[in-house]
């Protein structure tokens, strides 16, 4: 029989503007494991890939479907991700079906209507169906077994029937055809058969002193590649300049005679507000990156930088005559002053000159009229405080001011968590240029309501849906943040591990629609259950969480109400408190016991809601936000999403499969390198903005919470391990440690020079201990 043509695995098209587009295609069809990368090169902005893949006699596009193995026809739309220098964007896609003949696509101009195509037609890559240099080569047997057992391990080592044996065996053999395809030497193969195949050390001292030093050799990573430092700040804070901020600081002035700067985003037009004191008057910049004719409309307060928010006619005045800019007219409690054009070489703005001389004022609110609209800060006024410049005790550079919105606040924070969110979301954008003292201070407060020292609610109703909403936004700019300030990273993680993920549309919704199915489904809609019920509907928070494990306790334990409440008082939450809420609950469970199957089917389902909407750091929930639900017991990652993240490894997808299954595992050794493996493959993710991007930091914080809980739990079993049992677990806290922190400079020195230390006496139990217990 013939040959079939083998398809090329690079292509190279010269596209319009000098760009190019790359194609690497690796892997095979027959292996599962096909990987095409697209890079855009000598690319100036972002471009979208409009893409479906195809299968044999059928030229139309498909896309996943609501099933692990459905698709339907459709098609995909991934940004190109920016490598974090030079003009190269990257779209990585991996397909697991060996059914799927070709992808196709168009190129979508993101900032533009305009599409690329190849001669009016689509980009069209057929896939390869084998590896020609694998196919060829013998794999021995023994090489293979070893490789299944592996995966058999990672399994969780389930009894499995002779069918499951052989798709263990053929799933080996593709990942073995997969590397050397990569380039690994059969050698290289056979070695780190052997190697993965053998039991890791364990808190029974089953390896020698010398079998751990060599150990820790052999798992040791490029630490280096993780090294951080700080990026150098100013005298008083570290800041991000956007391109606006840059071309108005040019036009006017920076440097020393700038005491803030804030940054605003409103949809595609971006605001400035500078505020500078020159030969000691004090002027507020206040500049648009937009055309046409725009309207500031703004007041002073005397009292409280934030009062205008509640009362304009005792809070806010209009400025006295001698304070108005050009172009300005006085309207009751307020002024209205008209934009002004300015034009330099290197760019267009318009701006807003308020030169308050030397008048103390607690600060000033504005809004901005573009002619159809208002332009505000998240709902709200925007506002500039002035206590920097006022003489008031405030040091430049501190934060003082934010620390007295946060308490002027509280009481309207108090209301809910809708509105604590939202304000916090207020708050973080406006500090986020500060640097970290700010973050610091948000961080602070937040900290202080996870913790229920602060009210969750009072006397307001919100639905679920507003306040996973409002957490939406908030983890939103927190990502944003992530992102395009590396040094506030560290900050901006425990930030996150405070708040829950929030998200739009029906994340919240669900939590007030599926209860009332659990009280129909089991029968259960009145007493404990109704109190909680009106709860939920009007004042879900964290505490649901507590609540929902407490009930599944209760009902698995066989109906015992003495496991209910020591769920709850465990958790921090008494009689006193569940009568304290504003729709209390004073009632004890109560269920039919023929109900028993049903309700703690559709209990364990209720919290996985509660956790989504209230509970960020939670393993399970975040690994399914990013590989979506579980299939036959393993997270089996769905094309869709991997595409939106950028493509996962299947390696980082086989880690977290054995985390989920080990998680409460005595033996700690196994789960804690996979959970650091976990960690490492997904650093690169973290790094880059796609789709996923929140996600992904949610699924990190998840992570490294569970290496601290796991190794907490095993504190008392390395009593009595010898030093290079230590050396080994100092090893793995340390690797944490850098993935968690930005100046982590001496802590890579440090895991340089474990490996020489352990080796010898050095390290003594009490150091050790000391060491893992930080």
């Amino acid at each position: 029989m013939a040959a079939s043509k083998v398809p090329p695995r690079a292509h190279q098209f010269q596209l319009v503007d000098g760009m190019q587009l790359q194609i690497n295609v690796s892997g095979s069809l027959n292996g599962r494991n096909v990987r095409v990368e697209l890079q855009l090169k000598n690319c100036n902005r972002t471009w979208v890939l409009h893409w479906g893949f195809t299968f044999p006699g059928n030229r139309s596009w498909f896309i996943p479907g609501d099933g692990s193995n459905s698709y339907k026809p459709g098609a995909l739309q991934t940004p190109f991700t920016k490598v974090q220098s030079g003009d190269l964007y990257v779209v990585n896609i991996e397909l697991l079906d060996p059914k799927i003949q070709a992808i196709e696509f168009v190129l979508k101009d993101g900032s533009r209507d305009r599409w690329l195509k190849l001669n009016n037609g689509n980009f069209r890559v057929e896939l390869p169906e084998h590896d020609e240099n694998v196919v060829t080569q013998h794999i021995p047997k023994d090489v293979i077994d070893r490789r299944a057992y592996q995966i058999w391990e990672r399994k969780g080592r389930p009894m499995g029937s002779p069918q499951q044996q052989k798709q263990d065996y053929d799933d080996a053999l593709r990942e073995l055809q997969f590397q050397l395809s990569r380039g690994l030497a059969l050698d290289e193969l056979r070695g780190n058969s052997n190697t993965e195949v053998s039991r890791t050390p364990t808190l029974t001292r089953d390896l020698s002193k010398d079998q751990m030093v060599k150990y820790l050799y052999r798992r040791r990573h490029d630490v280096g590649q993780w090294l951080h430092k700080p990026m150098g700040r100013s005298k008083s804070f570290n800041r991000q300049v956007s391109a606006l901020m840059d071309l108005v600081e040019k036009r006017y002035g920076g440097g020393d005679d700038v005491v803030s700067r804030q940054s605003y985003y409103a949809g595609n037009c971006e605001i400035v507000v500078l505020l500078r004191v020159i030969r000691g008057e004090v002027h507020v910049l206040v500049a648009m990156n937009i055309k046409g004719s725009i309207v500031l409309h703004w007041g002073l307060s005397k009292l409280s930088s934030v009062e205008w928010l509640y009362n304009v006619k005792t809070s806010c005045k209009a400025p006295p005559p001698d304070l108005l800019p050009e172009k300005s007219k006085l309207v009751p409690g307020a002024c209205q002053t008209y934009f002004t054009e300015v034009a330099t070489s290197n760019g267009f703005f318009q701006v807003v000159d308020i030169n308050l001389r030397q008048q103390k004022f607690e600060g000033i609110q504005f809004v901005i009229w573009t002619g159809g609209s208002w332009i505000k800060n998240n709902g709200a006024n925007f506002s500039v405080n002035l206590k920097a410049i006022n003489g008031g005790g405030e040091v430049k550079g501190s934060m003082n001011w934010l620390l007295d919105e946060i308490a002027q606040r509280e009481k309207e924070a108090e209301r809910s968590l809708m509105h604590r969110f939202s304000i916090a979301t207020e708050l973080t954008d406006r500090c986020k240029g500060e640097g970290e003292l700010g973050l610091i201070g948000i961080l602070v407060w937040l900290r202080f309501m996870a913790s229920r020292h602060l009210t969750w609610n009072k006397n307001y109703n919100v639905k679920p849906r507003e306040i996973s909403e409002a957490q939406d936004k908030f983890t939103n700019l927190l990502q944003r943040i992530y992102l395009n300030q590396p040094s506030e990273r560290e900050i901006v993680r425990l930030i996150m591990s405070c708040v829950g993920r929030g998200g739009k549309g029906d994340v919240g919704q669900r939590i007030r629609d599926e209860i009332l199915t659990i009280q129909r489904n089991n029968e259960c809609k009145t007493g404990m259950m109704e109190e909680w019920h009106q709860k939920l509907h009007n004042n879900s928070s964290p505490d649901d969480i507590i609540i929902c494990e407490a009930l599944l306790n209760y009902v698995t334990s066989g109906f015992r109400t003495d496991v209910y409440w020591q769920t709850l008082n465990a958790n921090g939450l008494t009689k006193e408190k569940l009568a304290s809420y504003d729709r209390p609950i004073t009632s004890e469970p109560r269920f039919r016991s023929d109900a028993k199957d049903g309700l703690i089917r559709d209990l364990t389902m209720y919290l996985k809601t509660l956790k989504a909407v209230h509970s960020g750091a939670d393993l399970e929930s975040a690994i399914e936000s990013c590989l979506g639900p579980l299939s036959n017991g393993h997270y089996r990652g769905s094309p869709d999403r991997i595409a939106s993240i950028g493509g996962l490894t299947p390696k980082l997808q086989d880690s977290l499969n054995f985390v989920r299954s080990h998680v409460a595992d005595q033996n700690i050794a196994p789960l804690m390198e996979k959970l650091l493996e976990s960690r490492i493959e997904l650093r690169p993710f973290l790094l880059t903005s796609h789709g996923k991007a929140k996600d992904t930091i949610f699924l990190d914080l998840a992570l490294d919470s569970t290496v601290r809980t796991t190794l907490e739990r095993a504190l008392k079993d390395l009593s009595s391990v010898q030093p290079p049992e230590f050396a080994f677990y100092i090893t793995l806290v340390l690797e944490n440690l850098c993935l968690s922190t930005v100046n982590n400079e001496d802590l890579i020195y440090s895991m340089k020079v474990l490996p020489l230390v352990s080796g010898t006496t050095l390290i003594t139990n009490t150091m050790a201990s000391a060491l893992i217990a930080a």
